[in-house]
């Protein structure tokens, strides 16, 4: 899938009355991604603390920053900053 999300096509644009909730059902869709990436990688920090590695491989997050930069624009970088500091253990 290499669609960016730069505009939008005109029918995009202009969606109908049920842009509303298909709107809400994707955001409560991101959101439980949201967390399942974060617990997920909670995980991985645990085991890999409990190795006495680093808690996050940084070329891993780099890729996972370039991901994001790539296929969203500058706007991809922010969101994929979020993501790891939700990501990260507390």
């Amino acid at each position: 899938m290499s669609e960016t999300v730069e505009g939008g096509s005109a029918p995009d644009r202009l969606a109908g009355p049920s842009e509303p909730d298909e709107l809400d059902r994707l955001d409560e869709q991101l959101i439980a991604l949201v967390l399942l990436r974060a617990r997920q990688a909670r995980g991985r920090q645990s085991d890999r603390r409990a190795s006495g590695l680093p808690v996050s491989p940084l070329a891993r997050e780099n890729a996972m920053l370039r991901r994001y930069t790539e296929r969203l624009g500058r706007e991809g970088t922010a969101i994929a900053l979020a993501v790891l500091a939700l990501s990260r253990h507390r």
